[in-house]
């Protein structure tokens, strides 16, 4: 599986405040690793520069103690700076999920109450943690697996015509654990890598204003129906409540994804009442 930089932002803000969060997290992230790309030749260079001082000894006549303690120096120097770019560079990317994350509340954010904030959590620190084990078992072959569910992106808020959201995006994921197998031809043992099967899950459950919408769906016509990469598996509609589900076998969703379905259920699901 890929790896990304560990993020968590815990939501309670209005929309344009959680944005400024994400953009100037993402700006310092840009920025460290455009410092480190600009700095990773500074400690060559400089254990090229000490060669030199190393050789003025041995040009000039000197017994080797007097430049070749600069030249040491510079040597010295690059270790150090070299050691100090390792420790604070970047090595992984941050996770496609958190573009997502922010392309969906940027969408979401003239939607909401004014006076509303957006409440919820974007946990992007991987699934494979002990608070996101769901269960454990072994499969056919009796080899150990883990089942987690990882639910990276959870928003709440009240939209601007009273409607209550509440969105769920998680990611389950199968890991069958690795394991060392004797070779029939070899007779050694050798480590197999663990396996990974991965599914997307969106959970939407909207309460709907009775008095702005009628709802005027039929559940069975959209069970089966495929939104950009999700298809939908469970429709219901009963008390005033959209509540839907929708899975993808692809480990990765983009905003389009998501945003569809809840176009999906503005424009398919609700009739807006006619004021007098």
């Amino acid at each position: 599986m890929p790896t990304f930089d560990p993020v968590y932002l815990s939501i309670n803000n209005r929309p344009r405040a959680v944005l400024a969060t994400m953009d100037e997290l993402r700006a310092r992230y840009d920025q460290q690793k455009q410092a480190t790309r600009k700095r990773r030749w500074l400690p060559a260079v400089m254990l090229l520069a000490g060669f030199p001082f190393c050789m003025l000894d041995v040009l000039l006549g000197y017994d080797g103690s007097l430049f070749i303690i600069v030249g040491i120096g510079c040597v010295l120097a690059a270790i150090a700076v070299a050691w100090a770019i390792r420790r604070r560079r970047i090595k992984n990317d941050l996770s496609p999920d958190y573009d997502t994350a922010r392309a969906i509340i940027n969408t979401l954010r003239d939607d909401l109450d004014p006076k509303r904030n957006f409440f919820g959590h974007l946990d992007l620190t991987g699934a494979e943690q002990p608070s996101k084990l769901f269960r454990e078992g072994s499969n056919a072959l009796g080899l150990a697996v883990a089942w987690y569910r990882d639910e990276w992106l959870n928003l709440k808020t009240k939209l601007y015509d009273g409607n209550m959201l509440r969105l769920s995006a998680v990611g389950r994921v199968k890991v069958r654990k690795g394991y060392y197998k004797r070779s029939r031809v070899s007779g050694k043992n050798k480590w197999k890598q663990p396996k990974y099967k991965q599914l997307q899950e969106l959970k939407v459950r909207l309460s709907v204003n009775p008095n702005m919408y009628d709802i005027k769906a039929d559940p069975g016509r959209y069970v089966g129906q495929r939104v950009g990469q999700y298809t939908i598996t469970m429709l219901d509609l009963r008390g005033g409540i959209v509540q839907l589900q929708a899975t993808t076998s692809s480990s990765q969703v983009v905003s389009d994804d998501i945003l569809g379905v809840l176009h999906l259920i503005y424009t398919s699901m609700l009739q807006r009442k006619v004021t007098v």
